[in-house]
């Protein structure tokens, strides 16, 4: 186990946790900021991915220095529909905390939390795409950020 209670060193017998599981280890990314003037704002960060609550859950933690922290805790949960997961985001930097319930896709994976939803994208074993889209009052989905990810060596 874990010298640090909250982290696990694998999923607990008999949890799936492959969905977000697969993405266990330390990654890079580049992360674009859009503006709602049309500007963006690239910024070097990095992610890192394990397991979590003795193996019932998944946990990441992103950095982009000097800007944000943000952790998720993300768990299967069979009540809300076969295959949803559900996620809690807190970002202190900012003082945000997003709430979603996680689908597969055939491409990757949906995060919704209403107004608010993040994609997982072109997963490969060492690189990925991460979308974060806002819906304005209107109704419509406004790009905020994007992540390209790759798998640190």
């Amino acid at each position: 186990m874990s010298e640090l209670p909250f982290l696990a060193d694998g999923p607990a017998p008999g949890a799936d946790l492959s969905l977000f599981g697969r993405s266990t280890g330390s990654w890079a990314l580049d992360c674009t900021e859009y503006e709602a003037d049309g500007g963006t704002t690239v910024r070097r960060g990095e992610w890192h991915f394990g397991y979590a609550l003795g193996g019932h859950a998944t946990t990441d933690v992103w950095i982009l220095p000097g800007v944000e922290h943000g952790v998720s805790v993300r768990f299967p949960d069979p009540s809300a529909g076969p295959g949803v997961w559900r996620s809690t985001w807190i970002g202190p930097g900012r003082r945000r905390v997003h709430t979603f319930l996680a689908k597969p896709t055939a491409d990757g994976i949906v995060l919704d939390g209403g107004d608010l939803r993040w994609t997982f994208s072109g997963l490969r074993p060492d690189t990925f795409h991460w979308r974060n889209e806002a819906r304005d009052p209107g109704g419509s989905w406004r790009l905020q950020q994007t992540f390209t990810v790759w798998r640190n060596p």
